[in-house]
């Protein structure tokens, strides 16, 4: 119980302490003490409140709420806000005051007008949805960013990725990128390059798995030849070196590497002279490097002072909304060079999208182009294909064996094999239905009766 101890005959001596909006009632409610400005929130006179009942008050709506019932009630300080008769806000606070038995003798509010504080509340709230608007555009602007040199990003391992790389270009640390061939981890180094620090120096790739091991350490360190000096690491001073599959580095050459990497500085060929090392490293590797250290295919020096940042890039045919954007991406880009008018059938977008792309944006981007210069027709098909990526018509309708077989039967066979292509064409029950004309339950229970349980 909190409050203050009062003398039943001290209420005078309160009240003129104050120079406040202040009411004091007693514990059956009545006004017997009222500040001369207390009644301007009412639109009536001080004078007029004294005497009055807070419960005769608050049923004529002048009080709403009153505040001393809640405060006899709960004993303790209480702060509601009030609607005054002309509409206006008030913010009202209570408390109570106990006689020497310790209950509540009387109860004294004070009040003050909350309409600019509500007014700035609700500017608050104003600014609060102006930034979470801010937030959602500036989410989709750096969700539009990260769509760079074709790279279309609509699935979320895919945006996790670079948004990671994005925060990993702030830092010059050595990044190390994994993903399967084609997946677009050169594009991702150049990205974070673009995005660091350095980006206004050089970007330098060297493929390790092409380039011939005794030329290694001379592209690397360079040397001094007609007073012009060579080497990745010199070309490269106060930007990016980027070591594409760092996995096929020889195990000796990667011994080089790390003598260099640790010191933080290499020698020049012909050069008696040293040179800081001023370079960011990014890797790449097809393989996860741990499990090369493991097995003994690379030097556990170099996986630590590679290994700082990784970030992986997954396969194509895990990402199948990033296959579905890229499909129209390379299509218009295709059409866009050649300058011609092409569209896919559903049926051919739908093959695209479950074929397995073992070489990733490589190999789409090579089957898309192919599909545009070789086409014919405005409307590129199934058959326009590579011969290599067609289906063989396992479900072909002109072989059904008729021989010794009843009508029912012959039709069941030639039904199981609709549905089969209909499958294969798309990818969900309702999109069967639609194609064939029959109900989206009727197309559940044919695939039970001829596809899960034959």
């Amino acid at each position: 119980m909190t409050g203050f101890f009062l003398h039943p005959n001290s209420k005078e001596e309160i009240i003129d302490s104050f120079d406040e909006d202040i009411i004091v009632t007693n514990h059956s409610g009545f006004i017997v003490k009222a500040s001369k400005i207390s009644g301007r929130h009412y639109g009536i006179h001080a004078e007029d409140l004294l005497g009055k009942s807070v419960y005769d008050l608050e049923k004529k709506g002048i009080f709403s709420p009153a505040i001393t019932p809640i405060v006899l009630q709960q004993k303790k300080k209480v702060v509601v806000i009030q609607t005054t008769p002309s509409g206006q806000k008030a913010l009202i606070t209570g408390m109570p005051f106990f006689n020497e038995s310790g209950e509540v003798e009387f109860v004294l509010s004070y009040s003050y007008e909350v309409s600019e504080l509500l007014v700035i509340q609700e500017y608050m709230k104003g600014l609060e949805n102006e930034m979470s608007l801010a937030k959602e555009e500036l989410a989709l602007l750096r969700k539009e960013n990260l769509a760079i040199d074709g790279l279309v990003i609509e699935n979320r391992s895919t945006r996790i990725a670079y948004e990671s790389a994005r925060n990993a270009a702030t830092l010059d640390v050595s990044v190390v990128i994994y993903g399967e061939i084609g997946t677009g981890k050169s594009t991702m180094a150049k990205f974070i390059h673009n995005e660091s620090s350095r980006k206004e120096g050089p970007f330098i790739e060297i493929d390790c798995e092409t380039i011939p091991e005794a030329m290694f350490e001379r592209e690397l360190v360079g040397g001094l030849f007609e007073d012009r000096e060579t080497g990745l690491l010199t070309l490269s001073r106060g930007g990016t070196l980027y070591l594409k599959g760092i996995d096929k580095l020889a195990l000796h050459l990667q011994v080089k590497l790390i003598k260099i990497l640790k010191a933080c500085k290499y020698t020049p060929i012909h050069s008696d002279s040293e040179r800081a090392l001023d370079v960011r490293l990014i890797s790449s590797s097809e393989v996860g490097l741990s499990e090369a250290v493991s097995n003994k295919k690379f030097h556990r020096d170099l996986y630590y002072l590679l290994h700082i940042i990784p970030i992986q890039l997954k396969p194509l045919r895990e990402r199948k909304e990033d296959l579905s954007a890229l499909l129209s991406t390379y299509l218009h880009q295709f059409t866009t060079i050649y300058k011609c008018e092409k569209k896919l059938t559903d049926d051919l977008f739908n093959q695209l999208l479950n074929l397995d792309w073992d070489g990733n944006h490589s190999e789409l981007k090579n089957v898309m182009e192919r599909l545009v210069v070789q086409s014919t027709s405005n409307v590129i098909t199934a058959k326009d294909l590579p011969p290599e990526y067609r289906k063989e018509a396992t479900d072909d309708l002109s072989v059904i064996h008729l021989e010794g077989r009843t009508l029912p039967s012959i039709l069941e066979d030639v039904e199981m094999k609709v549905l089969r292509d209909a499958q294969e064409r798309y990818r969900t029950t309702t999109e069967i239905a639609k194609f064939l004309g029959i109900s989206q339950p009727s197309v559940v229970r044919k695939l039970k009766k001829y596809i899960e349980f034959e």
